[in-house]
C-alpha cells in the first residue's frame, strides 16, 4: 500500500468517526473501495445508531471489503426492516460466499418469508454444494410460501446437484405455476435420464 492510499484511509477513518454526514458517508465509500478489512468493527458498530441511508452504504462496503467476520452483522440485517439495507446485505452475503453459507442455510428456516427468499437465492447464487445446503434448500421445496419454493428449486438447479432430482420432480406438481417451471428448468439443467424422463412425462401430462 503506498503513502497516498494509507493517508487516504487515514482521513477516511476520522471521517468515519466524525459527526460531518457527508464526509462519513464517502469515508463508507471508500474504505469499501479499497476493500480496507480493518475498519470492518468500526463499519459493523456504525450499524447499530445510524440511520437507514447510511446502514445501506455501510452493507455495500461490507460487501466489497468480503471479510467473513461482517458475516453475522450481514445476516441481521438481511432480516431487517429496510428493505434496500435487506438486499444490500443479501449481496453482501453472495460477495462473501463460502462463509455465509451455515448462516444463510440457516435463514431458510425463518420465520420472515423474504427472509427465507434471500437466503434461498443468495445460495443458488454462492454455489455452494455441500450436503447441508442440499438438505436445506430441499426441505425449502415444502415451504408455505411459492416464492420460497420457486427460489429453492432455481438455487438446486444452479447447484447441478443429482441427488436433487427426485425432489425436484416431486414439485414439477406444485400448485404454483412459476415453481412448477423453476423446478422443470431445474431438471433441464441437472440433465440425467431420470431428470428427463421426469420432464418428459411431466410434458405429455400437461
Amino acid at each position: 500500500m503506498t503513502q497516498n492510499e494509507l493517508e487516504i484511509i487515514e482521513q477516511a477513518l476520522v471521517a468515519l468517526a466524525g459527526i460531518d454526514e457527508h464526509e462519513r458517508a464517502s469515508a463508507i465509500q471508500t474504505l469499501g473501495k479499497m476493500r480496507y478489512m480493518d475498519a470492518v468493527p468500526q463499519l459493523i458498530d456504525l450499524l447499530e445508531t445510524c440511520d437507514p441511508g447510511t446502514r445501506f452504504m455501510i452493507v455495500q462496503a461490507l460487501g466489497q471489503i468480503t471479510d467473513e467476520t461482517a458475516v453475522p452483522a450481514l445476516l441481521a440485517e438481511m432480516s431487517g426492516t429496510d428493505i434496500w439495507v435487506r438486499v444490500a446485505a443479501t449481496g453482501a452475503l453472495i460477495q462473501i460466499g463460502a462463509a455465509a453459507v451455515p448462516g444463510l442455510v440457516e435463514g431458510l428456516r425463518h420465520e420472515d418469508k423474504a427472509v427465507r427468499r434471500a437466503a434461498a437465492k443468495a445460495l443458488g447464487k454462492i454455489g455452494e454444494k455441500d450436503s447441508a445446503v442440499v438438505r436445506g434448500l430441499s426441505a425449502a421445496l415444502l415451504d408455505i410460501d411459492s416464492n420460497v419454493r420457486r427460489f429453492a428449486a432455481e438455487a438446486l438447479g444452479r447447484l447441478g446437484d443429482i441427488e436433487s432430482v427426485g425432489v425436484l420432480t416431486e414439485v414439477l406438481t406444485d400448485k404454483n405455476t412459476d415453481t412448477r417451471i423453476a423446478a422443470f428448468k431445474a431438471l433441464a439443467s441437472l440433465g440425467t435420464p431420470e431428470a428427463q424422463d421426469a420432464m418428459r412425462k411431466w410434458v405429455h401430462e400437461r
